[in-house]
């Protein structure tokens, strides 16, 4: 992630944007509003003012700046190839009395994730309304009501295969650990089952994503410089959520060592095929999020991955790089906005009648059952797949 800290440094890589508009039609909230300011280009002027002092920080700018959701499909399509998601967070942290900062710090503590779902699995659907507002936990905890409890931090050694198992570092994440438990306890199954011996950190951390986006550059650092010291006795990191794991492929200086989104690790790097996987004659909806679309180029390691297990039928929903509207905690401040954003992939999903719909993101997994009918099991694909192994006693 390059270093936006002097004003020199950002507006030279603001002058890279030529102005083309090629951007605008795919920004999602241009599309919602038709407003320049809702869009890449208009959000690079409003901080090219912001430095030239032309503008002042009012609260309608900071509402134009932080209704950027992160989706960097700008970055996907500009011809001038301008790190947009870099620069909107560089000009956020330039606004004074960052509010949005404080909640992203407050969101991104395991203790914070943990209170708020037991809080959501414990209240009677009527009271978690209000609650839904603030956290869109209570639809998932029930979702994933069915899962084991995550493994303990330590080592988890590699079954004997004949071959040099390969250490392999989990990052959970603050969210994915208290808001997908299983999803952990999923992934360790499947490492050991290729082989891997799994080491789990002893202590929760957050990629520093929320703080980052928020504008609270102070805060993303000091959780990239405490992660960079939790893996040094590792081969390689595994990352649970897609969103973490982006980020942190961004550290500047980066991690000590290579980082590999879960289903990336387990489709290319493992050691499983087909004969590992019971049948399941389902239609399953994947939703592949924004993120994964737009900064990994396309890729499409949750569907290989899911193609192990035999007779599956896979069908993609949503439209390609456009954002479902969780994007952090935008769903919790602009929840209208974010639901419409949802909409297609939920009437996608909802036209297959699918029985699960999987999706890499903790927070697009929390706000797509949110709108989903309690019938759709949402799950990362990494659980899915954990769920169609044999037994070892078969």
């Amino acid at each position: 992630m390059p270093d936006y800290d002097a004003d020199s440094t950002l507006r030279h890589a603001l002058d890279h944007c030529v102005k083309c508009g090629i951007c605008l039609p795919e920004c999602p909230t241009y599309r919602l509003t038709a407003s320049e300011n809702e869009s890449p280009r208009g959000r690079l002027a409003l901080i090219e003012g912001l430095l030239d002092g032309r503008l002042q920080a009012t609260p309608a700018l900071t509402r134009h700046l932080d209704s950027c959701l992160s989706c960097r499909r700008c970055e996907r399509i500009c011809p001038s190839r301008v790190p947009c998601g870099a620069l909107f967070d560089a000009g956020r942290a330039r606004v004074p009395g960052r509010s949005r900062a404080r909640l992203g710090r407050w969101l991104a503590h395991a203790s914070t994730q943990v209170a708020l779902t037991r809080l959501a699995r414990l209240l009677p659907t009527v009271l978690s309304r209000p609650l839904r507002r603030l956290h869109h936990a209570h639809r998932l905890a029930r979702a994933l009501d069915h899962t084991d409890a995550p493994p303990a931090p330590g080592v988890y050694a590699a079954p004997a295969i004949g071959r040099t198992a390969k250490r392999v570092g989990v990052f959970a994440g603050c969210t994915a650990r208290a808001q997908q438990p299983g999803l952990v306890q999923a992934a360790v199954r499947l490492l050991q089952k290729s082989g891997c011996t799994v080491v789990i950190p002893s202590h929760d951390h957050c990629c520093g994503a929320l703080a980052a986006h928020a504008g609270d550059s102070a805060t993303a650092a000091r959780h990239a410089a405490a992660n960079r010291t939790l893996f040094n006795d590792v081969d390689v990191l595994v990352s649970l959520a897609s969103g973490c794991g982006i980020h942190l492929g961004a550290y500047e200086p980066p991690l000590p060592v290579t980082q590999y989104d879960i289903c990336d690790f387990l489709v290319n790097g493992a050691h499983l095929d087909a004969s590992l996987f019971r049948p399941l004659p389902e239609t399953v909806a994947v939703h592949v999020p924004c993120s994964v679309e737009n900064v990994y180029q396309g890729a499409r390691w949750s569907e290989q991955l899911l193609r192990l297990i035999p007779q599956i039928t896979l069908q993609t929903v949503g439209e390609t790089g456009q954002c479902c509207g969780a994007a952090g905690d935008h769903m919790l401040r602009l929840p209208r906005r974010a639901a419409t954003l949802r909409e297609p992939v939920l009437r996608d999903a909802r036209a297959l009648g699918a029985r699960y719909l999987v999706t890499t993101n903790v927070g697009c997994a929390m706000h797509l059952a949110e709108g989903l009918d309690d019938a759709v099991g949402v799950l990362h694909p990494v659980e899915l797949l954990a769920r169609q192994l044999y037994s070892d006693t078969r």
